[in-house]
């Protein structure tokens, strides 16, 4: 039986990959997450590096603070945040229908942390952005994930190079 199915499966397989190979692309694209870590290396001492990080990004217009591991930054410019807009379910009525929602606010944060080493400080950080949408049915807010653009990746890359 399986040896028949594979013979039937493998006939149509030139007819079935046009359509399954976009499909595959299209949930291979869907899949998102957090961006993957990022890091550079400095040349200068923990202290220094801090200080010129943190004033680049205010430069910038982040709102920069100081933790326990090294700095957070954060930023509702939309520049750096890419939210989709949010299919909402509406199941009053008679029916279900579906209200796409924009975004109403953007939020992109770094969480920087900074290590010093003997040729200077590595400094790594991991981004993570969301958006803060209001479903119109029942009135209420709810926050998602969203993507990055990259702009925040390559602004602290370049902060920490100087």
């Amino acid at each position: 039986m399986l040896e028949r199915w594979i013979s039937r499966f493998a006939t149509s397989l030139p007819v079935r990959l046009p359509v399954l190979v976009p499909v595959l692309v299209l949930v291979a694209a869907c899949e998102t997450g957090p961006p993957p870590p990022g890091a550079a290396t400095t040349s200068e001492p923990v202290e220094p590096a801090i200080d010129d990080v943190a004033s680049t990004l205010e430069r910038e217009g982040l709102n920069v603070e100081r933790t326990a591991d090294g700095l957070r930054a954060t930023s509702d410019a939309s520049g750096f945040t890419r939210c989709d807009p949010a299919n909402v379910r509406d199941d009053s009525g008679d029916g279900t229908r579906r209200v796409f929602t924009p975004v109403s606010e953007e939020q992109a944060e770094a969480e920087i942390q900074f290590t010093p080493t003997d040729a200077g400080t590595r400094v790594s950080w991991q981004t993570s952005y969301s958006g803060r949408y209001h479903n119109r049915v029942d009135n209420t807010w709810f926050e998602r994930s969203c993507e990055g653009t990259g702009s925040l990746e390559r602004l602290l890359e370049s902060a920490v190079q100087g």
